[in-house]
């Protein structure tokens, strides 16, 4: 049973509602209307909890939904205004790669079964070449796949969709009730659900009284009222069910690496931040032996500072994309609604733009190597020191990104934020490539301060990453 009580919701110094609260039971649906602006979304978005209200609770099974966690997580189906679809990726692969996130098992022949359903081409097409309608029906095609999870809190689900897709909606709507299973939906569509109960939102706020904001209830057919104890409910008591998923560890890794390989795909798809980066440090690297002259031994000597110089500027390229283009279309409070916790979503993400950025910058430093005159001994010193210390730059970049996600061109803000903390990389990494390289001083001490470095950023930033896109979210 999902419950609110006493909610109040504030957004830019504006009171939505308060003193909200309702109970929904197995085998019932809620209709959240209202005008625009009235709160709909930040409701739906209190309930599954990725915004926290200003006041009251939300209680799932009789327990705050903030001491569930991913409990709570892995009972409830999310879909957002936006439909968290990529457009590099086909419907197939973004339907697949959703229930993976979502903890569930799913085969093949399911997937293009839910795809059928709403009428969606299974050929090898990127979304990107689909009508917006076609998007929406992909995005909704995860709920044929999720009639486990009891709870489905849906955010105007019908838009840009076909009298067609409209009917297999509601057939999934009402096959997913009479399971015993609970729905609210945002829409200014009125659904026909049996026993359907509407819950209106006014924009309108009356000054501070008891009452609080008007809520009215509409359309329940058994004449059933909102904000009632639970007893006053009369609802289908079918049998409350639990999602089945795979055991938590396993299907922890499973949706890991399925973020990963997804990032890595969309990388290779698009192009962008890697094939950049290396166009970058080349122009760089090329460029700097007509302005320093002829000099080979003045180029051999600065040769490995030049190139980690040229990896922290490289690196900064598409970071700002990092989590940006997530938090356009929905794909982050997808994730932030899955049973994975955020940190390992940080972790997925970071790890694809390191082996698309970062790597591909250490291993072509022999070849930009080459144009300032290094030995082959500084060359591999070069290679090993971007392998330990570029990770450092990306999850200090991370850490950044997430800050200035809801920042449009925010790059240079980026900028500002992340290069005074990626110095002390940078000073270890140039010292222990010149050491190696014939310098005076040992090698062993600065790499191992470049590791460290390497590690401590990995387990801080990853923190601190997750903290900021979930302050981000509410």
């Amino acid at each position: 049973m999902l419950e609110a009580a006493d909610l109040e919701c504030e957004r830019g110094g504006r009171t939505l509602f308060r003193s909200l609260s309702f109970s929904l039971r197995p085998g019932e649906s809620l209709r959240i209307a209202g005008t625009n602006g009235s709160g709909k979304t930040s409701l739906l978005r209190i309930l599954c909890g990725l915004a926290a209200p200003s006041a009251g609770e939300v209680r799932w099974q009789g327990s705050q939904i903030g001491e569930l966690k991913e409990d709570y997580s892995r009972q409830l189906v999310y879909l957002g205004h936006a439909s968290a679809v990529k457009g590099d990726l086909t419907a197939a692969e973004n339907l697949s790669i959703t229930c993976t996130l979502a903890g569930l098992r799913t085969e093949k022949r399911e997937v293009h079964a839910a795809l059928e359903r709403f009428g969606l081409p299974l050929q090898n097409t990127p979304l990107r070449h689909f009508s917006q309608g076609q998007r929406r029906r992909a995005a909704l095609a995860r709920l044929c796949l999720s009639g486990a999870l009891p709870l489905w809190l849906l955010d105007e689900p019908t838009a840009s969709l076909d009298t067609a897709a409209q009917e297999a909606l509601l057939g999934l709507l009402r096959d997913h009730l009479d399971g015993g299973g609970l729905a609210m939906i945002a829409t200014h569509t009125p659904l026909a659900l049996p026993g359907a109960m509407e819950l209106r939102l006014d924009t309108e706020i009356p000054s501070p009284s008891p009452g609080g904001a008007r809520v009215g209830v509409a359309g329940a057919k058994r004449g059933d009222h909102l904000g009632k104890p639970p007893g006053a409910l009369a609802v289908n008591r079918g049998t409350e069910r639990s999602a089945t998923h795979a055991p938590p560890r396993p299907a922890e890794r499973s949706a890991f690496s399925a973020l990963l390989l997804r990032d890595l795909k969309l990388a290779a798809r698009i192009g962008g931040s890697g094939a950049l980066g290396l166009v970058f440090f080349l122009m760089l690297v090329a460029l700097l032996p007509f302005a320093l002259g002829p000099d080979l031994n003045l180029l051999a000597r600065i040769g490995p500072a030049l190139l980690w110089l040229a990896a922290v500027l490289a690196t900064l390229i598409g970071l700002d994309r990092l989590f940006q283009p997530d938090e356009e279309d929905g794909s982050l409070d997808l994730m932030t609604t899955t049973p994975l916790p955020l940190e390992l979503v940080v972790l997925a993400k970071v790890a694809a733009h390191w082996l698309a950025t970062g790597l591909p910058l250490a291993l072509a430093a022999p070849v930009f190597g080459l144009l300032l005159a290094l030995t082959p001994r500084a060359m591999l010193a070069t290679v090993v020191t971007l392998i330990a210390g570029t990770p450092a730059l990306t999850f200090i970049g991370a850490a950044g990104a997430a800050l200035t996600s809801s920042i449009r061109r925010g790059g240079l803000i980026l900028a500002i934020l992340v290069l005074p903390l990626m110095i002390p990389t940078l000073i270890f990494g140039v010292a222990a490539a010149t050491a190696a390289s014939g310098g005076t001083a040992a090698f062993t001490t600065p790499f191992l301060f470049l590791t460290a470095l390497s590690l401590l950023s990995g387990v801080i930033a990853t923190v601190g990453t997750a903290a900021a896109l979930r302050a981000a979210a509410g």
